[in-house]
């Protein structure tokens, strides 16, 4: 089965870290995989009124009017329906649920829908009962297609809200409560103050093991290797000071850490869709 990586969904050219719809789908023959995608999203799949499945990684997962269904970030999946089914799709950047990257206390919240794993997938209004899933995420899409001032503020405390739940859903079984070590939450501390010029093999020296076993911690607890993650946090610190300042794409290039401005703007547009320089203009019309 071939698995399509989908586009980046964008608004005035920017990549936007959601994507709101509501689908109708016919009847499709059984087990049927559809349109089998991925993408750095994780994506919540709500149904309205539905009857079929989820498949994620080839493993069909119960779609039936009620369900919750999440999808990890980069997870391929795809869609099966027995009948005519209308269900509400909500795509949102994994980064949305926690504060900053070197937020510790949230990050756990993160950690599990970066990669696989065995955390439970489809919810009912049994499993999360004192919010009406219904109701949320028709306001969801009622702030997304009327796009009202702050309409990004209240859908993000709406995914919040849900995301709470379903924490407190899943710890209802100690096994499944997340966790970050010392040696992590020590090396994402170090980082932070040293993202400019750090290596993996200086952070492993700092929290006193070895390099092979810190790559195998960081990659296993993060999701990303170590190198993705210093790119990311240095994007997401130059995205801020293309934003608050007025600085030259060079500056922020040196002062976030890469070795040039060329390198600088060619991760950029890697990781964003778009250069810091049209990055910076897109922005600041829509903020006049």
């Amino acid at each position: 089965m071939e698995n399509k990586l989908e586009d980046v969904f964008t608004i005035n050219g920017v990549k936007s870290w959601m994507h709101c719809l509501e689908r109708r789908l016919d009847k499709t023959p059984p087990h049927t995989q559809l349109g089998y995608h991925y993408h750095d999203y994780i994506e919540l799949l709500y149904a309205v009124d539905a009857d079929g499945c989820i498949w994620c990684n080839e493993e069909p997962i119960p779609f039936e009017t009620g369900n919750l269904v999440i999808v990890n970030s980069n997870m391929p999946h795809s869609i099966t329906m027995e009948r005519y089914s209308e269900f509400i799709c909500i795509k949102f950047s994994p980064n949305i649920l926690y504060a900053d990257e070197s937020s510790l206390f949230e990050y756990k919240y993160i950690i599990p829908f970066l990669y696989n794993n065995a955390h439970k997938k489809v919810f009912g209004d049994n499993d999360i009962n004192y919010i009406n899933m219904k109701e949320l995420f028709s306001n969801i899409m009622e702030e997304w297609n009327g796009k009202e001032p702050g309409y990004e503020l209240i859908i993000r405390a709406d995914i919040l809200r849900l995301w709470a739940a379903i924490f407190r859903c899943w710890n209802k079984n100690e096994n499944n409560n997340i966790r970050v070590t010392d040696t992590i939450k020590n090396a994402l501390l170090y980082i932070e103050e040293h993202f400019e010029n750090i290596t993996e093999a200086e952070v492993a020296e700092y929290c006193h093991v070895s390099y092979n076993h810190f790559s195998f911690l960081f990659k296993n607890t993060i999701g990303k290797s170590f190198s993705e993650y210093i790119n990311f946090l240095r994007i997401s610190k130059a995205e801020k000071l293309l934003l608050s300042s007025e600085k030259s794409i060079t500056d922020i290039a040196l002062e976030t850490g890469f070795s040039t401005a060329s390198y600088f703007i060619s991760k950029f547009k890697a990781y964003k869709g778009i250069t810091p320089k049209k990055f910076r203009k897109n922005i600041t019309t829509n903020l006049t």
